[in-house]
């Protein structure tokens, strides 16, 4: 039996049928999702990679992690919900809705993993200077994002938890309303609520915490480094901010779910997935409009070839100079 089908028979039992105008306008937002998600962030990874000389610092090499992540879920993700979401139904099978979970969830895991990251760096950087990350282990520790993401997704294809269809349909995840003791489904959510929110979160709002007590301190400090600081700390604040919102209401009725047997309607279920799924569009808007680094890149990449048949590179030395001064932050 195939996986639209088990659902079609669900409905059959008195559960709500989901209006053809939901599946209509859930493909639109993914649509658009999917659209912004792709151009921003390939348009972010692709400006600091060419201009590494100015752009590749630690913070902007997890700010890469991030955006590739997200990047993926634009690319592969997106369009597979979508197309879900035209036909009214998953329209995959069985063993994609588990490979599309468990992709899904791993980028999931991995973006908060990276923000953690960011967090950290911040806080090394503002608070303890003599103990900034340096771009290798800044490498290294984008590399042990994707470990800790693996750790948490790939449990269910062991035994431990599960994955299915959710949002009325449209999409797969983490089966979080299912109560299994065969799979000890309680337990692995219980997991995931642990190490892929409450620790990475509490160690945003402890490194946070110390970043502004640390810049109250040192508030009269004068010159331009201290000022840039502060601003890319707001960004990675903002950009943090950005992330919780989107996924907080998915969270919640996840929470529900499980310990609470909240059962919503399949029709109120999708509005929360389209939200976290919207959070791949956000990061890349707050860099390009906060970092006054990025629109001079921009500018340089795609003016490059013009620059070099009509203006004298004499032209450029400042504003090189000036970037490197602040790339190295």
């Amino acid at each position: 039996m195939s996986l639209n089908r088990s659902i079609v028979a669900t409905d059959d039992t008195g559960e709500e049928h989901v209006s053809p105008v939901i599946y209509i306008g859930a493909a639109i937002v993914l649509a658009f999702i999917g659209f912004f998600g792709f151009t921003m962030n390939l348009l972010v990874a692709v400006v600091i990679v060419k201009d590494a000389q100015t752009l590749w610092t630690p913070v902007n090499v997890i700010l890469v992690n991030l955006v590739v992540g997200d990047f993926l879920v634009a690319a592969l993700g997106n369009p597979v919900a979508m197309v879900s979401a035209i036909t009214g139904g998953w329209y995959w099978g069985y063993k994609v809705c588990l490979w599309y979970a468990w992709f899904m969830s791993t980028l999931g895991f991995a973006s908060i993993g990276n923000l953690t990251v960011m967090a950290v760096e911040r806080w090394l950087l503002v608070a303890r200077p003599m103990k900034t990350l340096s771009i290798r282990k800044t490498l290294l520790l984008g590399s042990f994002v994707w470990v800790y993401a693996l750790c948490l997704s790939v449990p269910p294809f062991l035994g431990w938890g599960s994955y299915g269809p959710e949002a009325g349909n449209v999409s797969c995840s983490v089966s979080w309303e299912v109560h299994d003791p065969a799979t000890r489904s309680d337990s692995y959510i219980g997991f995931l609520f642990a190490f892929g929110l409450v620790i990475p979160v509490s160690v945003i709002s402890i490194s946070y915490a110390s970043i502004l007590l640390t810049l109250r301190k040192v508030r009269k400090r004068a010159g331009s480094r201290g000022r840039l600081e502060a601003k890319i700390t707001k960004m990675v604040a903002l950009m943090i901010a950005a992330f919780l919102l989107a996924w907080s209401p998915y969270a919640a009725l996840a929470i529900a779910a499980q310990y609470f047997d909240a059962k919503p309607s399949a029709s109120v279920a999708v509005l929360p997935a389209l939200l976290a799924k919207s959070s791949i569009c956000y990061n890349p808007i707050i860099y390009a409009g906060l970092n006054s680094q990025f629109p001079r890149s921009l500018k340089k990449i795609f003016e490059i070839r013009k620059s070099r048949t009509t203006a004298p590179e004499s032209q450029n030395t400042a504003l090189t100079v000036l970037n490197k001064q602040e790339g190295r932050n």
